[in-house]
């Protein structure tokens, strides 16, 4: 599964990273995505530097617009950063840890543009992820 950081790159012909996002959001439109990452997408491309209109966002998203394509974050997810949130020191990123609990708990690898989330990702036993940036 995708973040936000790889749906949006993909999305966005004109972004930095878009050749490398581009098929993995391809993929994405053939499987799930976690609703949270649909909900941050909307928001980002509604927001500086892209704010597109709503009917673009709308159709750049209408992959994901049947129930059956969003996968759920899990109660439990919620419960997890509330008890993890100080000791992996938790703030504005509260958002990239329930979106990598969401594919942990549904048995589905994270790929990301993002190193914090990637550094998230690796603190949870049972999740694959892929940065997709180099190291270093």
């Amino acid at each position: 599964m995708i973040d936000t950081s790889v749906m949006v790159a993909g999305l966005v012909t004109n972004h930095e990273f878009h050749a490398l996002a581009r098929s993995h959001v391809a993929a994405a439109a053939r499987g799930q995505v976690p609703g949270i990452v649909l909900a941050e997408t909307w928001a980002a491309l509604r927001r500086a530097p892209w704010n597109l209109d709503t009917r673009t966002v709308e159709a750049a998203l209408a992959p994901w617009s049947d129930e059956s394509r969003i996968v759920a974050t899990f109660t439990s997810a919620y419960a997890e950063i509330l008890r993890r949130g100080r000791p992996l020191n938790l703030g504005g990123n509260a958002h990239d840890l329930l979106i990598a609990l969401t594919c942990r708990d549904h048995g589905l690898p994270l790929v990301t543009l993002d190193r914090r989330q990637a550094a998230l990702a690796a603190e949870l036993a049972g999740l694959d992820w892929q940065l997709l940036l180099p190291t270093g």
